[in-house]
């Protein structure tokens, strides 16, 4: 059983691909309503933890529980209605609307009714809901990307980059969309990021992994004093990661 308020829980996650090993007994909580900043450099094991938790890959070892449920290795319906993601770039069919594409999303988790006309008017797509997926720009993408994520009220919502390749301008508006759907929709988020303003400004906690390992695990809320301590603790770490050299064991963070 997890600890009291955990909605996710990931216990000694493992992967590898060939001689690489992507995930190295990876081990995290979420908690019930938190948003969890996840970082690392590119091939530090996010992408590889967020598919294995979204079952488009198998993990060697390892498993995840939600409300402690098992959700690896299952296609379930059931599973599919816990999890929403943004995985990457939006994809959806460029010959059908916003609208259409999303409501198929829908039917997939079993949601009817005006629930879909509901979440597109939260992400500022009503008057785009009949315009053809192909001619939304990257703005609107990444908004009818997050409607798909949001769309049955899922427990656990993972966002991989959703602000990726937008504009300041575009950047805000998609934060601003995060912290309120996260905040009103229930559940909880896993944010993935590289950018440490997007996770400074939208989540509680900051999860840093490196090698397939974590690295740092540090609450970024309190007083101004107690945040400004935590962010330099947070750029410390990603100024290590930058520079290629590994962590010391008395560096590791927990």
């Amino acid at each position: 059983m997890g600890a009291v308020g955990d909605m996710l829980r990931v216990e000694g996650l493992s992967k590898r691909f060939g001689r690489f090993q992507a995930l190295d007994g990876l081990s995290f909580e979420l908690k019930r309503g938190e948003v969890l900043g996840f970082l690392g450099r590119n091939g530090a094991g996010k992408s590889t933890t967020i598919k294995i938790l979204c079952n488009l890959l198998r993990a060697d070892a390892g498993q995840a529980w939600l409300d402690d449920t098992p959700i690896l290795g299952t296609t379930s319906v059931e599973h599919r209605r816990m999890i929403g993601a943004v995985i990457e770039a939006p994809r959806f069919y460029p010959q059908l609307s916003g609208m259409d594409n999303l409501a198929q999303v829908a039917r997939l988790h079993g949601v009817e009714g005006e629930r879909t006309a509901e979440i597109l008017a939260r992400v500022g797509l009503k008057d785009a809901a009949h315009v053809m997926f192909g001619h939304y720009s990257m703005g609107m993408r990444q908004r009818l990307g997050l409607a798909a994520a949001f769309v049955h009220k899922p427990r656990l919502a993972i966002l991989d980059e959703p602000t990726n390749g937008l504009d300041p301008v575009g950047q805000r508006q998609i934060r601003s969309l995060i912290r309120n759907l996260a905040a009103e929709e229930g559940g909880s988020t896993l944010l993935c990021s590289h950018v440490l303003e997007e996770v400074e400004e939208l989540c509680g906690r900051a999860l840093v992994i490196d090698g397939g390992r974590k690295i740092l695990d540090m609450p970024l809320g309190g007083t101004v004093i107690e945040k400004a301590a935590a962010m330099g603790g947070l750029r410390e770490c990603f100024e290590v990661l930058a520079s290629g050299e590994p962590f010391a064991t008395g560096e590791t963070a927990s």
